[in-house]
């Protein structure tokens, strides 16, 4: 499959994968309260981390590998599996001192649900990489939204016969399994059971540093939930989950879109020049588009808040614009992170992901007691200061001056936030007033139009490479 594939493919997977889940989203959010959110953010570090740990880093390994053999899939399979399995009664075995430490009986069950989950989970990530590898993402695409599809389906029927947060617990489920069924049944390949020591050392070798970062990465992601549902209240817990979910998927969208495939044909590429000329082009765009995304939705959150939720999530809003921040930090933050893996510096990306979690957990030593807002910027500082850091190890790595990194990041971003400012002095006085679901319609379009008429006008080089981008892949 040709580059230009890998990217229609996954731009198809991710933003209609993205649509179900926003979608099942606001239903379940219209159905269900804040506090029904709030158990599950409590053990989402749980989860996140059982789900970071089973993979090991080891498919970004056989990814980067030029010509992985049976014996590394085998050896990964098995390793993921026995991962999986150990997680799953970790987390069974654990499940009722978890719920006595929160002081909710109900964690015990969500516990034991989501170690079955993983077990799934875990049996489905080697067809997935082995699909990646061959830049097969025709077939991801099929997978993952039939899987998103049927579990959205069977969550919602449970919420609406009265079974609540069970519906948010038995989506995750349900996904982990249908992804095992589908990969199966699509790819017609299953690993041979096996467990080579060499493999092992090699995938485990390169591995390992990203399995530590990940591990990092999704303590910094979920501690502030178990924070909140500790010290706070399970509804303090639920709004800021929700607030991190939504802000999530526009970024995660503009992540699986284009940072995820860029590395696997990056490291298809072996050539320097167009190696530089793919990672300096990806540059602009990603940090132009997360750009976008920020300055947008600071700019119509109360109204799409009020419009797609409803007024019982009002506390969520102010905790979304900081967490706004945190977003296009990470996204700049994981482009950096992809070019130092093409360029084998795991163990800086360990390194930093460390630092960054050190951090976090020393700003909520100090201000866990606080309200959700001065949490969130418990994971908004850490996260600038890595990024910061990250700019000049990228531009070593990648033998380019300070001239050139500006010419690449700077006017991406600057646009943007000149739009925002434009769209917000215009419409501040006069859309608080009127229908909310008007008002976000209204200023959207204004801030798009401001947007697209300034870019064709001034016609600067990444947003005529994004535009050729979206019209050749159709």
């Amino acid at each position: 499959m040709s580059g230009k594939s890998v990217y229609k493919w996954t731009a198809i997977d991710r933003i209609c994968n993205s649509v179900m889940t926003f979608g099942g989203n606001i239903m379940l959010a219209r159905m269900l309260d804040p506090t029904d959110f709030g158990l599950i953010g409590m053990v989402a570090i749980f989860s996140a981390l059982a789900s970071n740990i089973s993979g090991c880093g080891m498919s970004d390994g056989l990814i980067k590998k030029e010509k992985p053999t049976t014996a590394d899939y085998s050896t990964v399979f098995v390793f993921n599996v026995s991962m999986g399995a150990l997680f799953a009664i970790v987390f069974i075995a654990c499940s009722g001192l978890i719920a006595d430490y929160f002081g909710h009986a109900e964690l015990k069950g969500i516990m034991i649900a989501i170690g079955i989950c993983f077990f799934f989970q875990s049996m489905a990530l080697i067809q997935e990489t082995k699909m990646r590898k061959e830049l097969d993402f025709k077939k991801m695409a099929i997978v993952r939204l039939s899987a998103t599809a049927s579990s959205l389906v069977l969550a919602v029927i449970l919420v609406v016969r009265g079974y609540s947060y069970w519906g948010i617990v038995s989506m995750q489920i349900f996904l982990s399994f249908f992804l095992f069924v589908y990969y199966v049944a699509v790819s017609r390949w299953f690993p041979r059971i096996g467990f080579y020591r060499q493999s092992f050392k090699e995938m485990f070798g390169y591995g390992v540093h990203l399995m530590l970062a990940y591990v990092c990465y999704q303590i910094a992601r979920n501690i502030n939930m178990t924070v909140l549902g500790k010290y706070s209240n399970a509804a303090a817990s639920g709004n800021y989950n929700q607030a991190h979910k939504l802000q999530e998927v526009p970024y995660s969208l503009s992540e699986s879109i284009l940072n995820w495939p860029f590395f696997a044909v990056l490291s298809s590429s072996s050539d320097p020049q167009e190696r530089r000329m793919l990672t300096g082009r990806m540059h602009s765009v990603i940090i132009f588009v997360n750009a976008v995304i920020t300055c947008y939705l600071f700019t119509v959150s109360a109204y799409a808040f009020n419009s797609l939720y409803g007024s019982k999530w009002d506390d969520t809003i102010p905790i979304f614009n900081v967490l706004l921040v945190f977003g296009l930090m990470t996204a700049i933050k994981m482009f950096y992170q992809t070019v130092f893996k093409a360029h084998a510096k795991t163990k800086l990306i360990r390194n930093f992901t460390v630092a960054e979690v050190v951090m976090q957990l020393a700003l909520l030593a100090v201000f866990y007691k606080s309200d959700a807002i001065m949490i969130a910027f418990t994971q908004v500082i850490p996260s600038a200061a890595v990024m910061f850091v990250y700019i000049p190890l990228y531009m070593r790595y990648e033998g380019i001056g300070f001239g050139e990194f500006l010419r690449e990041s700077i006017k991406p971003l600057l646009i943007p936030a000149l739009i925002m400012g434009v769209a917000v002095a215009a419409t501040v006085t006069w859309a608080p007033a009127i229908n909310c679901f008007v008002a976000l319609a209204v200023v959207s379009a204004i801030y798009l139009a401001l947007l697209v008429g300034f870019c064709e006008a001034t016609g600067p080089y990444f947003y005529v490479e994004l535009r050729q981008r979206v019209f050749k892949s159709r």
